[in-house]
């Protein structure tokens, strides 16, 4: 809380664990969530009550309207209904199951936020890099633009070289004028995930050229299992056969238990009984067969589930291994073959050794390194996250 307050008051800083944090105690879902936990734990208490005893007061025949009490015939009874059938077991057992399912949704809620937070972070750190990059070009257009014109006026080149300068200057600044715009809208969008004021003054620290490893999970675990949507579809067979134990037991009949004393004109005794439904014809057959369909139809949910998880989790360790070696095997040395010849190139036209075409070809061909050297950045942090989230790895 602390950190957070110095950050609301001028600090800019803002590492990705602090935008998780931020965004998962910000958002208004996540708190929807929870109100949905605490109603299912209210209907779980509900479902626990006894039933309510009756109490009947009766009076019959009123012969003499002079003496009602003398003549007439007078009732006290009281009900009380013994759920001897399992319902009320079975009330609790589906309310339980009806928490935890609210619990997982909430669960599941989170990480998928976590998730959203994550990507657009590096959606917007790598918007940055575009951004100043395209600035470093611009502004090395800019001196390479006044330097010819300075020639130019001294007659030492033509007009033609000169435009063709200040064309590519101005595509230069064009393409930085979008980045910029990439990067504000980028931000923005990580702020509406963190349901956050938007504060371009953010600066981003997380180093965006070092490589993290993915979470690394205990051997022999079922990754499938670990994440939530799988939990999930498990929890949905427990609250199908819970049901089923509930519809099962309102076909069984429960005792009503009666006990009361009667008063009549020449005799006072007490009264006792017992009342019972004969399950001859209905036996909540129906229900109980739809709640077994219900149950064979969340088994095949879960297996469903199962191989979709299971399918996501290895095309997100293929992705991460394939954008890991991209980046370390081609767009990194790329990057650093076409520094280099942009830097010999800079070199060799400042000293008359090189034509302006070729000069402008290789600063193109290092601006498109650079550019696909970020994206691969860029891919692989998205990368990582997916793969932690598909593996149920806290991150």
């Amino acid at each position: 809380m602390l950190s957070w307050a110095s950050f609301c008051h001028g600090q800019t800083v803002l590492s990705v664990q602090d935008a998780v944090s931020y965004a998962l105690s910000h958002r208004p879902e996540l708190r929807a969530t929870n109100d949905r936990t605490a109603a299912s734990e209210r209907l779980r208490s509900q479902a626990s009550l006894l039933p309510n005893p009756r109490f009947l007061f009766r009076k019959e025949d009123f012969t003499d309207h002079l003496n009602i009490g003398e003549n007439s015939q007078t009732d006290w009874e009281g009900e009380q209904l013994f759920e001897t059938s399992g319902k009320r077991g079975g009330r609790i057992a589906v309310a339980q199951q009806s928490i935890e399912q609210s619990r997982l949704q909430a669960e599941l809620e989170r990480r998928q936020i976590e998730l959203t937070v994550r990507e657009s972070y590096w959606k917007s750190k790598a918007a940055q890099s575009l951004a100043a990059l395209y600035a470093q070009d611009a502004d090395y257009f800019r001196h390479v633009i006044e330097y010819h014109e300075a020639r130019f006026r001294e007659g030492k080149i033509s007009e033609v070289d000169l435009l063709r300068v200040r064309l590519q200057g101005e595509q230069i600044c064009a393409a930085a004028a979008n980045a910029r715009l990439d990067s504000e809208k980028a931000l923005l969008i990580l702020a509406q995930e963190m349901n956050a004021a938007p504060n371009s003054s953010w600066a981003l620290s997380e180093d965006f050229e070092t490589l993290e490893e993915p979470k690394s999970l205990p051997s022999g675990t079922d990754a499938p299992s670990l994440r939530v949507e799988g939990q999930l579809a498990q929890q949905v067979i427990a609250g199908a056969e819970a049901k089923t134990r509930l519809q099962k037991a309102n076909g069984r009949p429960d005792l009503l238990f009666t006990g009361g004393y009667k008063r009549d004109t020449n005799f006072d005794s007490p009264v006792a009984g017992v009342q019972f439904d004969l399950p001859f014809f209905n036996r909540n057959q129906g229900a109980v067969e739809a709640a077994h369909a219900e149950e064979e139809a969340a088994r095949e949910d879960y297996r469903a589930a199962h191989n979709r998880l299971a399918a996501e989790l290895e095309l997100a360790q293929r992705e991460y291994e394939m954008r890991r070696d991209q980046y370390l095997q081609t767009f990194k040395p790329l990057r650093e073959q076409a520094i280099e010849i942009s830097d010999i190139s800079r070199a060799a036209y400042r000293a008359g050794g090189l034509d302006l075409l070729r000069l402008i070809d290789a600063e193109r061909a290092r601006v498109d390194a650079e550019l696909s050297y970020i994206r691969a950045l860029e891919g692989f942090h998205l990368s990582i996250a997916a793969l932690n989230y598909a593996e149920g790895a806290d991150q």
